[in-house]
């Protein structure tokens, strides 16, 4: 038994589906409905949480995005409560770099969330980015932040996906269920820790109350992302500056390094040419002036090592080393006379002090680096070079006021003038190291410090000149 199809009169045997089988795959299919008023459309984005359809709100007549929670997790009271609060933090924010929250219910078990509809794509699909269009997104994100964090809140999973670029180019801060007020309720069970690691401030991954500074440290990562395209990770390599200082002060493991919240890291770039950007706290200018010293030990070790091989000395018969000694002459007494020679011990030494020195330079960039205080500013002159100057001034003056008023050495006060002059050597050395590692932190040129090579001018003459004189006039 066979009756027509009602659409296309074809004949189908049995007739028990109410039409042929052509029809039915070529009928639409009425879209889901959630409620009365809101059609759902495609799903347009998916993750651990749950998934998010573009949908059409009936009675309001426009686009709408619904964030469904996942089936597995819709069951746990702790993510639906999750969902739940997402909804009630958006709606307390208005900010046009925030996406509007509309409304939230349950359907069939499933929480769900009504947002705005942003018509873009995230961020994470468009990286890495030129400078000066991560600066702008960068900007957008900050200001949103630092309207939650006016707020009292604490978005604390900031990422770029997390950042939706719509078809204007601008950056819309989505995705708040992690987000925590600064005092009151929790969002996660204790002892467990939600979010992305890659973008988690230390102190958070320990459990710390929610702080903007945690904020802060997720989009100093993003932001080195968006330039470099991946998430930093150990020893990153730099970035061009200003994004390098900020990043690493963003980053800082310590979060008293880093910028207090959202604004005042979106000041930061302004702040750049008007602040003093290269000033260190005092406690790691104690640090800095540590590893001076070190430097300053190590090059009077290097300096006494090689004024001990260069110092003409008179050896007996035994003592005559032939592949270590330059220059011997025998004396008619069977001694030799050796003008310069290789001295193992104090070589040695030297070695050793210059490979603690470069190590403890080495930590100290590093530290600098990573604690955001490697601040870039070619143009300051460094401080310490000024005092090189006026170091080398006095060096020289000492010395010739002791030629000129003692020129025999008969007075008492000859035998300490060489320790005192030796202390203003070691004075001028150190400033010198300070002033080359400050340089060295503020991507300072030496060759535009020209006090500092004229006091180091001014500190060598005497000690290069007595030298020269003892060597001329040197006799076995």
């Amino acid at each position: 038994m066979s009756a027509p199809c009602p659409r296309c009169g074809l004949r189908v045997p049995g007739a028990r589906l109410g039409a042929c089988p052509r029809c039915l795959l070529e009928a639409e299919i009425p879209p889901a409905l959630l409620g009365d008023a809101i059609e759902l459309r495609e799903v347009v984005g998916q993750g651990g949480m749950g998934t998010v359809h573009r949908a059409h709100h009936l009675r309001l007549d426009r686009p709408v995005a619904v964030k469904f929670l996942a089936e597995p997790l819709a069951a746990q009271p702790e993510f639906a409560d999750r969902l739940r609060r997402e909804a009630r933090v958006l709606a307390r924010l208005r900010h046009p770099g925030i996406v509007d929250v509309h409304d939230f219910g349950e359907q069939d078990g499933r929480g769900y969330i009504v947002m705005e509809y942003v018509d873009g794509q995230p961020l994470s699909r468009l990286l890495p980015l030129p400078p000066e269009r991560a600066r702008a997104i960068a900007l957008e994100v900050l200001d949103a932040l630092a309207c939650a964090h006016a707020a009292g809140l604490v978005h604390r999973d900031v990422k770029p996906a997390n950042v939706l670029i719509d078809a204007d180019g601008r950056a819309r801060l989505t995705d708040f269920g992690l987000a925590r007020p600064l005092t009151g309720w929790t969002l996660t069970t204790a002892g467990r820790v939600a979010g992305t690691p890659q973008y988690m401030a230390p102190e958070l991954l320990e459990g710390a109350a929610p702080d903007p500074r945690q904020d802060v440290y997720a989009m100093g990562a993003m932001l080195y992302e968006m330039l470099a395209g991946r998430p930093p990770a150990g020893d990153f390599a730099p970035l061009p500056q200003p994004f390098d200082r900020i990043v690493r002060k963003a980053l800082a493991p310590d979060p008293s390094r880093r910028h207090p919240d959202a604004a005042a890291m979106r000041r930061d770039p302004e702040d750049a040419g008007q602040a003093e950007p290269a000033a260190l706290p005092p406690e790691e200018k104690a640090w800095l002036r540590a590893v001076a010293l070190v430097q300053t030990l190590a090059t009077a070790v290097a300096l006494w090592a090689f004024l001990v091989s260069v110092t003409p000395r008179v050896l007996g018969p035994h003592d005559v080393q032939p592949l270590i000694m330059l220059g011997a002459q025998p004396l008619p007494d069977g001694r030799v006379v050796s003008r310069a020679r290789f001295e193992v011990w104090p070589t040695l030494a030297a070695v050793a002090a210059v490979v603690l020195a470069l190590a403890s330079q080495g930590w100290l960039r590093r530290h600098l680096r990573q604690a955001g205080l490697e601040a870039r500013a070619p143009g300051r002159p460094v401080p310490a070079a000024r005092a090189v100057f006026a170091c080398g001034v006095v060096a020289i003056v000492v010395y010739l006021v002791r030629r000129l008023v003692d020129p025999a050495g008969g007075s008492t006060a000859s035998p300490y003038v060489p320790i005192v002059g030796g202390l203003i050597e070691l004075t001028c050395l150190y400033l010198a190291w300070v002033a080359f590692l400050d340089a060295r932190r503020t991507g300072r040129s030496l060759t535009r410090e020209v006090p500092l090579w004229a006091g180091l001018g001014l500190a060598l003459i005497p000690p290069v000149r007595d030298l020269a004189l003892y060597l001329a006039s040197w006799k076995p």
